[in-house]
């Protein structure tokens, strides 16, 4: 995906930087090591994936028959993410709270048929009345909260959606690449033969992770503290002791 993007900058003679990435651009390593930590494998596809997913202004609907994708997003959103089925006699209900109240919804394991009652809320058929924002859902006008978040789930390898599905919301196949099927295997053989190696490479893993994390809460911490000071920077105790325990991070990973 991000090398076809590169090739239009080439192709077009679009000035860019020699090691452009557009990954860093919708993510820093912060945020890929909180996505590793709860689930999602460190392949360059899937953290690919995680960027369209969490940057994408439709609703994702995720093709993930491998279940990667639905592990790293319950594990992300926990007690905060209403997960339901179409199947579900409630699953209209649980809708049409969450697009009031703000809650993010998980629809999992669809087949190929989408329930024609969830296409205004999918398709964002948004009504503006002044400020705010309605969703007509059956014969009910619902007010539609800025916090409100939907995805969508099938575990169907090469589903057939109708094409204005695929045209109203963003396609994202989690499938398991050739590359992060080996890294897969590989870590399962290491767990059975050396246990103890795999238990010591996955706590070394989620260190590193937690590193990563602090640091850029560091970072972000002391750049706000470096703009709201006033008077002589090195009077400011708080500030140099923000200095020094990013150094010290930074120095550990």
């Amino acid at each position: 995906m991000v090398e076809n993007f590169l090739k239009f900058f080439n192709d077009n003679n679009i000035p860019k930087s020699a090691d452009a990435n557009p990954l860093n651009i919708l993510i820093d390593d912060a945020i890929k090591a909180g996505w590793n930590n709860n689930g999602l494998p460190p392949d360059r596809v899937s953290t690919e994936n995680g960027a369209i997913l969490t940057n994408s202004e439709r609703y994702s609907l995720m093709i993930d028959p491998q279940l990667q994708g639905i592990v790293w997003i319950k594990r992300t959103y926990g007690d905060a993410l209403k997960v339901t089925r179409l199947s579900n006699k409630n699953m209209v209900k649980v809708v049409e709270f969450a697009v009031e109240s703000g809650d993010k919804v998980f629809i999992e394991n669809m087949g190929n048929d989408v329930d024609a009652v969830i296409q205004p809320v999918y398709s964002r058929q948004v009504i503006k009345k002044g400020k705010a924002r309605y969703i007509k859902m059956g014969d009910k006008m619902l007010n539609l909260s800025p916090d409100f978040t939907l995805f969508m789930h099938t575990k169907l390898q090469n589903p057939h959606y109708p094409p204005e599905i695929q045209a109203e919301c963003t396609l994202i196949n989690f499938t398991v690449t050739e590359s992060g099927l080996e890294d897969q295997l590989l870590a399962i053989v290491v767990q059975k033969e050396r246990p103890d190696l795999a238990a010591l490479d996955e706590e070394i893993i989620m260190q590193m992770n937690g590193f990563k994390i602090k640091l850029s809460e560091l970072e972000k911490g002391l750049l706000k503290q470096l703009n709201e000071a006033e008077g002589d920077l090195t009077e400011n105790i708080v500030l140099i002791e923000s200095l020094e325990e990013s150094k010290k991070t930074s120095t550990e990973i």
